[in-house]
């Protein structure tokens, strides 16, 4: 964690503790799970009264302004509601520019997926500040989500139909519309990949990509990278559906689940016809 980064969270921490409205906080990230390093930021989540909950929400742009030299962006997640938000800073301390993270959680709805989530993996121990003993006794709850459920079967025809669009996009020249759907195949087969192997409990795709998925799975997603002209962006969608259809046929082997080669084969000849491959 870099310095400026710790001093700003301190001084975060002594006028929240000046606050009444908060009820407490703790580290969600990489702080939290002990993996920081100096390229980390702070996810920090803070419990404010339900009563207090847009109040506070309000003020959080002041609040960090009064703990660096200058905020340079800040936006709100799409998904923010009456029950959670996250609000995402660029901020300047001296002459380097950090990112921060402030969650705010509505203390009368933990029920709610957003709060779940972000208290899935959380213990007491994770507490920076806990004014009444409501943060401890929320985190000794055990609160948790389920990992994510992955449908194979969704998976693959999304991406197989997807392949079909891709000949027309091919055929016009649309480099746009072919990286689009390039895009498609991609997260299909991620889904498919995550399946199998996802054993994480926080974070995006991405998280459980890279902690999750093998090394050898890992390069059978990479292949869909190719520079944007039409021959890269062959070569790159032929190498992903032949790792495709090889992982598809172990997954569902090992989940005994229903596959139709004879579909995955028949779109595969005729996509490698119509756009020469």
């Amino acid at each position: 964690m870099h310095k400026d980064l710790i001093q700003a969270f301190s001084k975060l921490l002594v006028i929240i503790k000046e606050d009444e409205r908060c009820l407490g906080g703790w580290h969600f990230g990489s702080v939290g799970r002990g993996t920081a390093d100096e390229h980390s930021d702070y996810d920090t989540v803070f419990l404010v009264n339900g009563k207090d909950f847009e109040s506070f929400a309000t003020d959080i742009p002041k609040l960090m302004a009064a703990v660096c030299d200058e905020v340079i962006v800040g936006f709100d997640e799409g998904f923010n509601n009456e029950r959670f938000k996250c609000f995402c800073y660029a901020i300047r301390i001296n002459e380097n520019i950090h990112q921060f993270d402030v969650f705010i959680m509505n203390n009368d709805h933990p029920e709610d997926w957003m709060c779940k989530l972000h208290l899935t993996g959380c213990t007491p121990e994770h507490i920076f500040f806990d004014r009444t003993g409501e943060t401890a006794e929320l985190l000794s709850k055990g609160y948790r989500i389920d990992n994510n459920t992955y449908d194979v079967k969704k998976a693959m025809n999304t991406y197989w139909f997807h392949v079909i669009m891709l000949i027309k996009y091919f055929k016009r020249g649309d480099v746009f519309k072919v990286i689009k759907n390039i895009d498609m195949l991609f997260h299909s087969h991620v889904d498919l990949l995550l399946s199998k192997y996802d054993t994480l409990e926080w974070g995006g795709w991405e998280s459980r990509v890279t902690y999750c998925i093998p090394t050898d799975k890992k390069k059978h997603l990479k292949a869909y990278f190719a520079p944007a002209e039409l021959s890269s962006l062959k070569s790159a969608v032929k190498n992903g559906i032949e790792f495709f259809e090889s992982d598809s046929i172990e997954i569902c082997t090992s989940k005994d689940s229903e596959l139709s080669k004879s579909m995955q084969q028949q779109i595969k000849t005729y996509f490698y016809d119509k756009v020469k491959i």
